[in-house]
């Protein structure tokens, strides 16, 4: 099942985005289905690659890294969840950044979608 790109732009938490001592965090609210996470790609900020092992998910108490998700190691993302993904690094300049995110689900495979925010 293919989940359209205009729904999975809904997960996007609208003016999330901003500048973080260490880097820049956004957050994402599961508004379609419960899920798991089981891979994620490098998310790409204005078509700048960030390494996912500087990439953060947070839900509540628990965090994971980018890239120590995997199918034995899953991040479960239900429906009503919302959370954060921070970035270490530069922070991001003013002005409006398009951020590509792509993971995949153990339920319905890839997901890959494109939001736009300024900070």
């Amino acid at each position: 099942m293919q989940i359209p790109t205009f729904l999975l732009r809904k997960l996007y938490v609208k003016g999330s985005l901003e500048n973080v001592e260490d880097g820049f965090q956004f957050k994402l609210k599961n508004s379609i289905s419960n899920a798991t996470a089981v891979a994620m790609e490098p998310l790409k900020v204005n078509g700048n690659e960030y390494s996912l092992d500087s990439t953060i998910i947070q839900a509540g108490d628990e965090q994971i890294e980018g890239d120590k998700i995997s199918a034995e190691n899953a991040f479960p993302v239900t429906v009503g969840l919302e959370f954060i993904l921070r970035v270490k690094g530069d922070q991001l300049p003013e002005g409006e950044h398009t951020i590509d995110i792509s993971l995949t689900t153990k339920e319905v495979g890839k997901l890959a979608f494109d939001i736009k925010d300024a900070i």
